[in-house]
């Protein structure tokens, strides 16, 4: 069972990893979308057409594809102040706990954004850019599915908290010396 959950983990790490690679992508072509409309109004005073509907559509790229990656690396925001005293089976079932609470909450977000995203593509949702009508659903839909990675890295990373030792990190409780070492001076 452990080197299967291993392997899991590490091919969803893949997936994950190519996710982040598109959030990348999509940052790097919004930022050359931006310029060169930017210098195109400029100098011939003609940006490109519907530039802030396409950002607007990659933003959501950029923001939802790299969560669960960031999950996994562990590169995440986190407060390990108060947790970091308590014994490590204990640090280990508040993460097993926060780890369900966030699969199930981004399960909930990843069904409700999928339903909007195809009631969406039903009735072929289109907002008006400057010249062009831009299609909505598509980013409604990549929304779900920055979600549906996140949901699925919280609940591997659950089940490596329940079930595989040494999955979880544990911090240790440490003094930083150097802020009570005296400085020689005194």
């Amino acid at each position: 069972m452990l080197r299967t959950f291993k392997k899991i983990y590490w091919l969803y790490g893949k997936i994950l990893f190519l996710a982040a690679l598109i959030s990348g992508l999509a940052t790097f072509i919004i930022m050359w979308l931006i310029a060169l409309s930017a210098l195109l109004r400029t100098l011939f005073n003609a940006p490109i057409p519907a530039s802030v509907e396409i950002s607007q559509a990659l933003l959501v790229l950029c923001i939802t594809f790299p969560l669960g990656y960031t999950l996994m690396k562990r590169e995440h925001v986190r407060t390990i102040a108060f947790a970091q005293r308590f014994p490590s089976g204990l640090q280990k079932t508040i993460y097993a706990l926060w780890m369900i609470i966030g699969c199930l909450a981004f399960g909930a977000a990843t069904y409700g954004t999928f339903k909007y995203g195809m009631r969406s593509y039903q009735i072929n949702e289109m907002v008006w850019g400057a010249a062009i009508q831009f299609p909505l659903w598509p980013s409604k839909l990549a929304v779900s599915f920055g979600c549906g990675l996140l949901a699925i890295q919280f609940a591997l990373e659950a089940i490596g908290a329940i079930f595989v030792p040494e999955f979880t990190p544990v911090e240790k409780a440490s003094i930083d010396t150097n802020s009570v070492r005296p400085s020689g001076n005194e």
